[in-house]
């Protein structure tokens, strides 16, 4: 970072330090630390208030001291041997504020207001003394030394405009007069620069200086809801009324923007937050700007910091909400009601009070000087009402500016004379400095790309008198990559510009592929081999281009596939096809029945090693050439043969045998001659294929005259031993046949003597 320094034509310039308000303790406990820029919470407070109080630190943002404007704790949070008793009250709007007195480095003013909540003190100050109490502070002996006898709970403090001595403004209870005591090196003025106020002054709500030191507003919060703006004069403490803003329900805290453009307003019963334009014209129109931002809780305090946000106090939460762009017109000035978080501890209605030049600080510097950057100027001299840059850019359609921290961007490379004037009053002062730009490296890296697995990238970004750090912290000129992630590059040249790319590399996988393993098949067989996968193609050992392919023959199969992202993987599968048999075999007789179950079956078959024969009626046989095989029943059978030769390859032959149901045959004489004669001598009945047999003899009356279970047993024409006499009998014959069919026969047989 170069330093530009200001040459003062007419007037000395003072610079203030910005972290003398780094360090917040309010609330319940809570506190907040500011000097690493986002606040972190505190949890070692000892205050317990629930409005005014006011802390102070040191130029290295250290805390020091704080107060509820009764009691003063040291840094190590301990209570000041001399530090009780203070004439501020806790239920004070601003008990309390801290200002350095001018020119020194130890002492300190506390000012203190009771208002009429309090014991009627007034307004009061209190000397710190940094040196006494081993250098922890404590206060002397000018303690509660009284300035006002009645004072409202009002109480700010404003920056002079020789930039070194401060006004303490306060009203007096139950009058309209406001009165501006001078702080300076000797002490405090006790006669008092005084000033009517527009209306008798409301003991509840907060005075509030603008950062510039050039606006006072005043909350009157119990009688009439109303917000008094004035102008104030920082070179001679006097006040003048410039309009009322009405309409609020019940106001409490207020705060200028950092840019003093902007007026915020809390109502305390509904916890409404408005924002006023302030230059948005006539005071009517400041009035009909009014823009509600917020709402809800009991709201409170609301305080600048030394993050140029404001802090908005409610009562009962445990975070801080903040209008994080206070600068913004509208809705962007960005409301946050999460605020930050106070560790566990909640804040009520107050919040420090400071006088808002403590967060403004004096330097001038500018950095980034390379071709492309925003280059930040900055110069944060407070006691200048303004400043205006010129960046001798004369290409440039953003040649000048009057922020107080400004970017600008060159449009070329090359030196550049930058003039700042600083305005005081009627004073202005310049300073020029020569800003050079230099370029800035060329590098590219290229499109953000993807490999296949296996393969590498080389990146190359050499250039003239460059150093490079590359993202796996190698400093050559090259890096060649072949992981997935993202890679960067940053190039430093010689006049110490920095370029930088980056690029993401992906890794695509090869195609999966797999056809199979080496094979070994049979004559006659046939293999597809599949290879298919999404959006890819495919090439061959013979030139084919389809995903599949069919295997008849021995030979070494290979297929190479490429997907869509060009990545290709290869495989290949060695296939033998071994010689096979051919099964036959041949039977008689056929067609037959179960008269004639036996079927003889030959084998036909060549090359065969192992034979198996299913007969089709749960009969295995095997390596049998001649068979003789018996069908218990009629039926269809598909008989099968299978060879297996000496390659383990197999064939199989089926055929069908037919076995027909067999036919009985039963033989009944209609007449016999049982006359011992020598012929027909006997009812003699004769059949085939008969599985159970039964006869019956009755006489013509119905007797039973004889039975017989076996086809072999016959009538002689006796009935207990005596030969029947000549007639006619009847008889029965019940038969099941071979095909288990049983059946009933009956007719007459002649008796002839």
């Amino acid at each position: 970072m170069k330093k530009l320094f200001l040459f003062l034509l007419c007037f000395p310039l003072f610079s203030f330090s910005q972290n003398e308000g780094n360090i917040w303790y309010f609330g319940a406990n809570a506190g907040l630390d500011f000097n690493a820029g986002a606040p972190v919470a505190l949890t070692d407070g000892q205050l317990f208030t629930s409005e005014g109080c006011a802390s102070i630190s040191d130029a290295n943002g250290d805390l020091l001291f704080y107060t509820d404007g009764m009691v003063v704790y040291n840094k190590n949070h301990q209570l000041m041997p001399n530090g009780s008793g203070l004439l501020g009250h806790s239920s004070s709007t601003q008990s309390a504020i801290i200002v350095k007195k001018p020119g020194s480095t130890t002492i300190y003013y506390i000012f203190t207001v009771d208002g009429a909540t309090g014991n009627n003190g007034g307004l009061n100050y209190s000397e710190v003394d940094l040196t006494l109490d081993n250098g922890l502070g404590d206060i002397n002996a000018n303690k509660n030394i009284n300035l006002i006898p009645f004072a409202c709970e009002k109480l700010t403090a404003v920056l002079h405009q020789n930039g070194i001595d401060f006004w303490i403004i306060s009203p007096e209870l139950n009058t309209n007069i406001i009165y501006s005591f001078l702080l300076t090196s000797t002490g405090v003025n006790l006669v008092p620069i005084q000033t009517n106020a527009f209306s008798p002054v409301d003991y509840v709500g907060y005075l509030r200086g603008s950062a510039d030191g050039e606006r006072i507003a005043m909350v009157n919060s119990l009688n009439s809801f109303n917000v008094e703006l004035y102008e104030f004069d920082n070179s001679t403490g006097v006040l003048t009324f410039q309009f009322i803003i009405p309409g609020i329900n019940a106001p409490y805290g207020v705060e200028f923007s950092p840019n003093s453009n902007i007026l915020y307003v809390s109502d305390w019963p509904g916890g409404a937050t408005n924002q006023y334009d302030l230059l948005a014209g006539s005071s009517q129109d400041v009035i009909n700007s009014a823009l509600q931002i917020a709402v809800g809780g009991i709201g409170g305090a609301l305080q600048l910091a030394p993050d140029n946000k404001i802090y908005h106090a409610v009562n009962g939460l445990t975070t801080l909400p903040s209008i994080d762009n206070p600068d913004i017109i509208g809705l962007g000035c960005n409301y946050n009601i999460n605020g930050v978080f106070l560790g566990g501890f909640s804040s009520m209605y107050g919040l420090p009070t400071f006088y808002s030049s403590i967060f403004l600080s004096n330097s001038l510097d500018y950095i980034n000087v390379c071709y492309g950057d925003s280059t930040l100027f900055t110069s944060l001299n407070t006691s200048f009402d303004s400043v205006l840059w010129n960046f001798g850019d004369v290409n440039s359609s953003n040649n000048t500016s009057t922020d107080t921290s400004t970017f600008h961007i060159f449009s070329d490379t090359g030196d550049f004379e930058i003039t700042l004037n600083s305005y005081l009053d009627s004073n202005m002062t310049t300073s020029v400095s020569i800003v050079h730009i230099n370029p800035i490296p060329s590098v590219n890296l290229g499109n953000d790309t993807s490999i296949c697995i296996g393969e590498s990238l080389l990146l190359d970004v050499s250039s003239v008198n460059s150093t490079y750090q590359w993202s796996d912290n190698s400093i050559n000129s090259t890096l060649e990559i072949d992981s997935e992630g993202d890679y960067w590059v940053e190039i430093t040249n010689e006049n110490g510009c920095i370029n930088n790319d980056s690029i993401t590399l992906m890794i695509n996988l090869l195609p999966e592929i797999n056809i199979g393993e080496d094979t070994v098949l049979c004559e006659g067989d046939t293999l597809v081999l599949d290879a298919t996968q999404i959006n890819s193609t495919y090439l061959w050992q013979d030139n084919s281009t389809e995903s599949t392919y069919t295997v008849l023959q021995t030979n070494i199969y290979t297929v190479i596939i490429t997907d869509s992202n060009a990545c290709i993987n290869t495989d290949d599968i060695d296939v033998l096809f071994n010689p096979g048999g051919i099964a036959d075999f041949t039977f008689s007789p056929q067609p037959t029945d179960l008269n004639h179950p036996e079927i003889t079956f030959i084998n036909n078959s060549t090359n065969d090693t192992t034979l198996i024969w299913n007969m089709g009626d749960g009969t295995l046989i095997e390596d049998e050439t001649y068979i003789n095989h018996i069908y218990q029943s009629a039926g269809e059978y598909t008989v099968s043969l299978i060879l297996i030769n000496r390659f383990n390859c197999s064939d199989t032959v089926r055929y069908n045998v037919i076995i027909d149901p067999g036919k009985f045959h039963l033989f009944v004489p209609n007449s016999f001659t049982p006359n011992n004669d020598g012929h027909n001598e006997l009812f003699l009945v004769k059949g085939r294929y008969i599985i159970e047999y039964n006869l019956k003899i009755f006489n013509p009356w119905g007797k039973m005259l004889f039975e017989s279970f076996s086809i072999d047993k016959h009538w002689d024409g006796s009935y207990k031993g005596k030969i029947s006499p000549q007639d006619k009998y009847t008889y029965l014959i019940t038969v099941l046949d071979i095909n288990g069919d049983t059946s009933e026969f009956t007719g007459v047989i002649h008796l002839i003597q």
